[in-house]
C-alpha cells in the first residue's frame, strides 16, 4: 500500500472517528479534504518524485 492510499485510509477513519462522536461538521470537512487529495492524485505523486512545484505552477 503506498503513501497516497494510507492517507486516504486515515481521512476515513478520522471520518468515522467524528461520525461516531456526533461530529457532523468535522466528519464533513474530512470527507472534504479526502475528495481535494483524490482530486489532486496526480500532483500529489509527481511532488512526491520530486518534481519541481515551479514547474507545475507554470503549466496552470
Amino acid at each position: 500500500m503506498d503513501d497516497f492510499a494510507n492517507i486516504i485510509n486515515l481521512l476515513e477513519s478520522a471520518k468515522q472517528l467524528a461520525s461516531m462522536n456526533s461530529m457532523p461538521v468535522l466528519a464533513y470537512l474530512i470527507d472534504v479534504a479526502k475528495c481535494e487529495a483524490r482530486e489532486n492524485k496526480p500532483v500529489l505523486r509527481k511532488r512526491k518524485r520530486g518534481e519541481s512545484r515551479v514547474k507545475q505552477e507554470t503549466e496552470a
